[in-house]
């Protein structure tokens, strides 16, 4: 047993096993608590649609059920609550059920997944935010390009292409302090 003692206390993704008839936490392995953020006396024992927050407890209540039902790995993305309330995004893989003592268990491993959430932020700035001060500046420069505009409007052109510059700068500034955060 000290094989399997050091397979799931040292796995990096956290290993939570509930009963599956009356959907407790009944084990928790390192890792767990980790991703919770939480001692050692808070996972054991609480339900697991406590779990999560309260906007997606009916989505979890069918995925447990689903999870249950099924003798294929399931997975699906989730959002936890630690134990200080904050949130965090996961990816919940179930695995088969098992018994133990007369009693039904199920497990199911917690990958957290929040950096995703940032990549997410990150890829609508860039095809959003960033888009629109570039085509402003694509299209000034073939303004300014065409040439023939009074020297008045070639100045304003040029004001307009500072600023779009600036707005660009900022919006690039804004990703790269997401991105090594």
């Amino acid at each position: 047993m000290a094989f399997l003692d050091s397979l799931i206390n040292g796995a990096s993704d956290a290993i939570l096993v509930a009963d599956i008839k009356t959907g407790d936490i009944v084990f928790a392995n390192p890792a767990a608590y980790k991703l919770f953020e939480c001692d050692e006396n808070y996972l054991i024992g609480k339900h697991q649609t406590q779990l999560h927050p309260p906007e997606e407890l009916e989505f979890i209540k069918k995925k447990f059920e689903e999870f249950i039902s099924s003798s294929n790995y399931n997975e699906t993305r989730a959002v936890i609550l630690m134990q200080l309330g904050n949130k965090k995004s996961v990816l919940i893989t179930s695995a088969n059920l098992f018994e133990s003592e007369g009693k039904m268990f199920s497990a199911a491993y917690f990958k957290d997944i929040s950096h995703l959430d940032r990549l997410d932020e990150i890829a609508f700035e860039q095809s959003h935010i960033v888009r629109a001060p570039l085509a402003n500046i694509l299209g000034v420069t073939d303004l300014l390009l065409e040439g023939g505009l009074p020297e008045d409007k070639n100045k304003q052109l040029l004001e307009a292409l500072q600023g779009e510059i600036i707005k660009f700068d900022a919006a690039i500034k804004r990703i790269s302090k997401k991105a090594f955060l």
